[in-house]
């Protein structure tokens, strides 16, 4: 569908576009074979895939959500999600193929393999988490969703565990150098007062020592709280440290406005609270409500640090944020035992000048007294510790549990036949209508008789259809020939359309020799002239039929001559006019066959002789109708051509090259000749209500010339 000489209101429109499709159908044809051929024999050779699905639940009711819910205020549905994130994870996949029994040799291949064939969604609308793996059996594809989930389940009890157990394990380093340390206390006192230290102390000595024992012993176990914090928040950043650097390495350098606020109002609570325990004890009001007021200034600086980590963080990966989420909490809780551990050494160290400041018997004394004092205060808070943390240690469960495992599933996922075939048939119309489109849009043929006449600025005579009814040289070519019984066929029926548009172009001067021409060979020029030759003879008109084409003779073979004279005897060796026409079987129709092949067929067609030839004809009979060579390949018909009243020029659908017909035309009006017109061959026989939507007429009546697109062959 060429847009090469198509007028600007000739749009192309759908009947064009289905006539695209119509002339590549072979294309669209073949595309859609080759692709579902390709389907099926994928689908055959390809091996099965089978998919098991398990189902694990996120439990509202279980422990808490997750330290990220509790600190950012992150969603139920974003902690699904995340969870789902996670699954998919490296860390999860490795415990999966461990627990399939995987070796270390294939782990990164098997790993691939099994992420690659994984599927984890949450169900919209519900707390539950879907996943799914492929296997090459239904039982190994159960097996390894089955692995997925424990795994999972695995890694999140574990994950939670991790911190608490490195906080444990520090108290009860604590608590073995403190067992040794109280030892010694009660030992140094015990051996003093056997070696003669008689001194008692005062009462307000043995208030002093009390307090300052009192307030020593919180200081040590505020500092081992911050250690156990410090170790498990080192925990923390280890796991971190196995994933993508996007955590900052500490959150303490944040000094925010905010932030900063809330760290000082946080050492002034916690000074407040030491000064309260020299007066109070824990269950007095003013305790009670300093210690809320500390809890909300910690919450409110946990949820500034998270809001400042997701500013300064490019982006949390699943894994992040679950970790991210106890970092942030043991940091917080740092900060706040630091300020506690300063208070408390601020309200230690006044108690302990009141100490040193007592009579020098007192001294001794006091200070192994308040050792002692303070090793059992401090053991006596690390064991509550100890025990406080070894419950919630023992307390972390997960709130993730799988309520439907993954059992072998019936039928494989791929390949699939059915959509498979689907597919490939959609490719390959897709496939085949753009190539359709494409060889169009590279095509440089004519393809329809409107377009040659715009292209050329000609007018068509006529569009010749073929028949069926054709006769076969020796050489095995095709000639459709104007039968008697077919007199109203449509293929005779455009031949006449020829002669009446030849008779209407000069009605005051007739034609009298008309050249028939094309641009190149294979357009059925000698068809035309030959079968135009006949309807002349019908109208009763006396017609000479010559065939100029002296290089590739072939109309000869189609009346089959009597002798052997022909142009070349009658141009070369003067052999006379009536000796060199041959009557045909066809009435008023004389035949002038080519003759022998000459050495310089330009130069007989160009010479006197042939035009004293012409004007003999033109008085002789009605019509003298001229089989040249083609244009372009040889000068015959340049030659020739003005020689003549006119020239008809053939070009043939889906075969003459828009170009070669342009410069056709242009070479013959170079050397004056007259084109008369199109003759457009190469037609379809039927176009349903298209050009030839009228041949159902002869059809209906009986006359059916059999008319179909055959091969002209050579001629």
């Amino acid at each position: 569908m060429s847009s090469e000489g198509r007028s600007p209101e000739s749009e192309p429109g759908l009947r064009d576009y289905l006539d695209v499709l119509l002339r590549r159908w072979w294309l669209i044809a073949a595309a859609v074979g080759l692709a579902v051929a390709a389907a099926v024999a994928g689908t055959l050779i390809a091996p099965s895939v089978y998919r098991a699905t398990a189902t694990v639940v996120v439990d509202r009711g279980g422990s808490a959500l997750g330290l990220i819910p509790d600190i950012t205020g992150m969603s139920q549905q974003t902690y699904v999600d995340t969870l789902a994130e996670i699954m998919k994870s490296r860390s999860v996949g490795e415990r999966a193929l461990a627990r399939l029994g995987t070796s270390k040799d294939n782990l990164e291949k098997e790993l691939k393999k099994l992420q690659d064939g994984l599927k984890v969604q949450r169900v919209r609308g519900a707390d539950l988490i879907r996943v799914q793996a492929e296997g090459p059996t239904p039982q190994a594809a159960a097996a390894a969703t089955n692995a997925v989930a424990e795994s999972f389940l695995a890694w999140h009890v574990e994950s939670r565990r991790t911190q608490a157990s490195a906080g444990r394990k520090f108290i009860e380093g604590q608590l073995t150098g403190l067992t040794k340390e109280l030892g010694g206390a009660e030992n140094a006192l015990a051996s003093y007062k056997t070696a003669g230290g008689h001194a008692a102390l005062s009462e307000q000595t043995k208030i002093a020592v009390n307090k300052l024992a009192e307030f020593e012993a919180q200081r040590r176990v505020a500092a081992a709280e911050r250690q156990a914090a410090e170790a498990g928040l080192r925990q923390a950043r280890a796991s971190l440290g196995k994933l993508e650097a996007t955590i900052p390495s500490s959150f303490v350098t944040t000094e925010d406005p905010v932030s900063a606020s809330l760290r000082g109002e946080l050492a002034k609570l916690e000074t407040e609270l030491a000064g309260l325990r020299e007066q109070f004890t824990d269950r007095h009001p003013r305790m009670v409500a300093t210690q809320a007021r500390i809890e909300e200034v910690k919450a409110l600086l946990r949820q500034q640090v998270a809001r400042t980590l997701a500013t300064e963080t490019a982006a949390l990966n699943p894994l992040h944020r679950e970790i991210a989420g106890e970092v942030i909490k043991l940091e917080v809780e740092r900060q706040s035992l630091q300020a506690r551990e300063a208070a408390l050494a601020v309200a230690s160290s006044r108690y302990a000048r009141e100490v040193q400041a007592l009579p020098p018997q007192e001294v001794a004394l006091a200070r192994l007294t308040r050792d002692l004092r303070i090793a059992e205060e401090t053991y006596l808070l690390l064991s509550q510790k100890l025990q406080e943390a070894r419950i919630a240690e023992a307390s972390i469960v997960g709130d993730l549990r799988v309520v439907d495992p993954a059992v072998p599933p019936l039928t494989p996922v791929r390949p699939r036949p059915a959509l498979n075939a689907l597919l490939a048939l959609l490719l390959g119309l897709m496939l085949g209508v753009g190539g359709a489109f494409v060889l169009e849009s590279l095509d440089v043929t004519f393809k329809t008789p409107d377009e040659a006449g715009q292209v050329l600025g000609l007018p068509v005579l006529a569009t010749i259809p073929w028949l069926n009814h054709r006769r076969r040289n020796p050489g095995g070519t095709e000639f459709p020939m104007i039968e008697q019984e077919h007199r109203n066929a449509p293929f005779t029926e455009a031949f006449r359309h020829v002669r009446t548009s030849l008779l209407y172009l000069s009605p005051d001067r007739p034609l009298k020799t008309v050249l028939v021409t094309s641009a190149g060979p294979d357009e059925a020029k000698s068809t035309v002239a030959a079968n135009l030759a006949v309807v002349f003879t019908q109208m009763g008109h006396r017609v000479w039929l010559v065939e100029c084409d002296l290089r590739r003779p072939g109309l000869s073979w189609a009346f089959q001559p009597e002798g052997t004279g022909g142009l070349t005897e009658l141009l070369v060796d003067g052999l006379p006019a009536d000796q060199a026409l041959h009557p045909t079987k066809v009435e008023n129709l004389w035949f002038v066959p080519g003759g022998t092949v000459p050495p310089n067929p330009a130069e007989l067609l160009g010479s006197r002789k042939m035009r004293a030839f012409l004007e003999h004809g033109r008085s002789a009979v009605d019509a003298v109708i001229l089989d040249a060579p083609p244009v372009l390949p040889v000068t015959d018909a340049s030659v020739l051509a003005p020689a003549t009243d006119g020239v008809l020029l053939l070009v043939r659908l889906e075969k003459t090259p828009r170009e070669a017909a342009r410069r056709a035309r242009q070479q013959l009006e170079a050397v004056g000749a007259r084109v008369l017109g199109l003759v457009v061959t190469g037609a379809p026989g039927r176009r349903g209500k298209g050009y030839y939507g009228y041949y159902s007429y002869y059809q209906a009546g009986g006359d059916d010339g059999g008319e179909g697109k055959t091969k002209e062959g050579g001629r």
